[in-house]
C-alpha cells in the first residue's frame, strides 16, 4: 500500500473558524479576561431625595424631613383639660336652671336680672373653656367661674333672709347653691395651677415668635 506524502495535511480544505473564549474548565483566567466588564450597580435614590438615617433617629435630625405641619407646640396639661370640662358641665347645668329662673322672673324683676346674669356667665364659661384648651389665656374662665361663685353667695344670702324656713328646710335649701359652687371652685384652682400657667406662657411665647409684630 502506498503511503501518503509527508506534506499531506488532514485538515486541508477545511475552513478556519474564529475561536471563541476558552473553556472555563480549561483555562479560567483567560476566559475571565475575555469577558466584558460589568458596570457597578448603583441603587436608586430614596423616595423624596432624603438621605438614609440611622434607625430611631428623632424627627428634625439630619436624614429625616420635619414632621408634617411644622414643629410640635407645647403639650396641653391635664389640668387645663379638666378645668375646661368642669366649665362645660357647669355651663350646661346653669343654662338649664336659667330657664326656670327666667320663667319665674316674669313677675319678679330680681329673678329676671339674676337669670340674665346666669346666661351671661354661661357664655363666659364656654369661651373660658375654649381659651384653656387652646392655651390662649384664662381670663374668661376666671371671670365665668368667679361669677358662678358670686351667684352662689347671692343665693345663700337670699335663702338665709327667708324667715319662713325652719331649720330642716334651710339646710335642704342651702345644699343646692353649695353644689353649684363645687365645680367653679375646682376649675379656678386648676386654672391657676403651675402646669396651666406654664402652658399658657409657652403658647403665648410661641405665638409671639411666629408673629414678631405682636410684640410690644
Amino acid at each position: 500500500m502506498s503511503q501518503p506524502p509527508s506534506s499531506w495535511d488532514p485538515h486541508a480544505g477545511q475552513q478556519d473558524y474564529p475561536q471563541g473564549p476558552q473553556n472555563p474548565y480549561g483555562s479560567t483566567e483567560s476566559f475571565q479576561q475575555q469577558q466584558p466588564s460589568q458596570p457597578a450597580y448603583t441603587p436608586p435614590p430614596q423616595y423624596g431625595g432624603y438621605p438614609p438615617a440611622a434607625y430611631g433617629a428623632p424627627y428634625g435630625q439630619p436624614g429625616y424631613p420635619p414632621p408634617y405641619g411644622g414643629p410640635v407646640g407645647p403639650q396641653r396639661p391635664g389640668a387645663a383639660l379638666a378645668a375646661a370640662v368642669l366649665s362645660y358641665v357647669q355651663a350646661g347645668l346653669v343654662l338649664i336652671c336659667s330657664f326656670f329662673v327666667l320663667a319665674a322672673g316674669t313677675e319678679i324683676v330680681e329673678l329676671l336680672l339674676i337669670g340674665i346674669v346666669q346666661l351671661i356667665s354661661v357664655g363666659l364659661l364656654i369661651f373660658g373653656a375654649v381659651q384653656l384648651t387652646s392655651g390662649t389665656g384664662r381670663t374668661m374662665a376666671v371671670i365665668g367661674n368667679g361669677v358662678q361663685l358670686g351667684l352662689v353667695v347671692y343665693y345663700l344670702v337670699r335663702i338665709s333672709s327667708l324667715d319662713s324656713l325652719d331649720t330642716a328646710d334651710f339646710e335642704g335649701a342651702v345644699v343646692i347653691p353649695l353644689f353649684f359652687a363645687v365645680m367653679p371652685a375646682v376649675a379656678l384652682g386648676l386654672a391657676f395651677s403651675s402646669a396651666v400657667s406654664r402652658f399658657i406662657a409657652e403658647k403665648q411665647g410661641q405665638a409671639q415668635a411666629q408673629n414678631p409684630q405682636w410684640r410690644s
